[in-house]
């Protein structure tokens, strides 16, 4: 059992889809006997002025500050962002993030140009070239990757959560000279890539990415893992997270990071 547990990837009531307050959130991860989680209520550059995502991250980032102080003597809490489809404004992303002075940036893609949202595609519909779907987000997401203004890169093979029920596949193998190409690019800036425990929860039932990737990441030279619950309610927190420790060690990992003032912070895995 490790001793070290941080979840970096936790999403409060200041989010679309969380359903709890930050200090329920801080209590559920005590009770728990969590070590640190980094509240990263979500920003989706898409929809920044009709979700009034501004507001929201302030509201997060007060709420992440005082509940600093409150379990002062208990938990670290940090505040984070889960920059989602940063290019779809990317200046402004840019802006966003330095007003914030988050200690956490993820990068993520829940959208592509092309397809629109992955949770919303109809995967049975069989004119559906799931081949074409597949590289068409990943090759976007090198494009997130290679923008480059965030810390670690979430939920590598967020797709697959919504394709698993529909009962078809699709042969990631093929598209490994892209996911090659995002392993290199975050390598390269010193970023890392997060292990997401959140689709051990859903249809899918496993960590993203897979062993796999994870492996391939470290292959050309990373060596920092974020992990986060991707936690929207209490009873979420730090789920899993001793599991992907776990597996982190398994692929032959020794340590895995925790970011405060955007500076990351490798914990030994213990």
């Amino acid at each position: 059992m490790y001793i070290n547990l941080f979840d970096s990837h936790v999403h409060s009531d200041n989010s679309p889809e969380g359903q709890d307050l930050v200090t329920a959130l801080c209590s559920a991860a005590v009770d728990k006997e969590i070590s640190g989680i980094c509240i990263t209520d979500a920003c989706d550059m898409e929809e920044f002025e009709e979700q009034k995502y501004g507001k929201r991250l302030m509201y997060s980032c007060f709420a992440a500050h005082k509940a600093q102080d409150i379990f002062s003597q208990q938990l670290i809490v940090t505040n984070g962002v889960e920059m989602c489809q940063p290019l779809a404004d990317p200046e402004r992303a840019v802006q966003v993030i330095g007003e914030n002075r988050f200690d956490f940036v993820l990068g993520s893609l829940h959208k592509t140009r092309k397809y629109g949202d992955m949770q919303m595609l109809n995967y049975a519909h069989p004119a559906l070239d799931l081949q074409d779907v597949f590289r068409t987000y990943y090759e976007e997401l090198l494009e997130v990757v290679q923008w480059g203004h965030f810390d670690s890169l979430a939920h590598l093979g967020y797709p697959l959560r919504y394709l698993k029920p529909y009962n078809r596949t699709v042969d990631l193998a093929k598209i490994d000279d892209v996911f090659a190409e995002i392993m290199k690019s975050l390598v390269a800036q010193g970023k890392a890539l997060e292990l997401n425990t959140g689709g051990l929860r859903m249809e899918i039932e496993a960590f993203t990415p897979s062993n796999k990737y994870l492996k391939m990441y470290k292959d050309y030279g990373g060596e920092m893992i974020t992990i986060g619950s991707d936690a929207e309610r209490c009873s979420d927190i730090g789920c899993d997270i001793q599991e992907g420790l776990e597996l982190l060690k398994s692929v032959g990992f020794k340590y895995f990071t925790f970011y405060k003032e955007r500076k990351p912070v490798m914990l030994r895995l213990l």
